[in-house]
């Protein structure tokens, strides 16, 4: 089974053609908004998975976030088909993510075992109201 090394959300990234080295540009734990409900900016979601013990399975993750309020919703699952390589970069663009409310949001990394999902990260997403004086 895959196992994540890394999974972060940021506001943008550079992928190097030379090297496949990855840069993360503004990592996001927390946006302020002028009202709510409100459409965040789009984000990229990065991951990194070691295939070592996987051989060439394929496997799928998904992406969900749940609000304060307990409500999940799906983003997204894709799935993966190695191509003989020992890690995985799995980089993509998020569009703007509906928010209703203030507080803790949670993006969910799950890794599909058999017929369930199993998270791998929970990566915090705090939303302001930004309050003027």
């Amino acid at each position: 089974m895959p196992k994540l090394i890394y999974a972060l959300i940021c506001s943008d990234l550079i992928i190097d053609k030379d090297s496949s080295s990855t840069s993360f540009i503004r990592t996001i734990e927390h946006a302020v908004v002028p009202d709510l409900p409100a459409t965040l900016p789009p984000v990229f979601f990065a991951s990194l998975w070691d295939l070592e013990d996987n051989a060439e399975a394929p496997f799928s993750v998904s992406l969900a976030m749940t609000t304060p309020t307990g409500e999940t919703l799906t983003i997204g699952a894709q799935e993966i088909k190695p191509a003989g390589t020992v890690l995985h970069k799995m980089n993509f663009q998020v569009p703007g993510l509906r928010v209703e409310d203030e507080g803790k949001h949670i993006l969910s990394v799950s890794l599909k075992d058999g017929d369930s999902w199993e998270t791998k990260a929970e990566l915090p997403l705090f939303v302001f109201k930004n309050v003027t004086q």
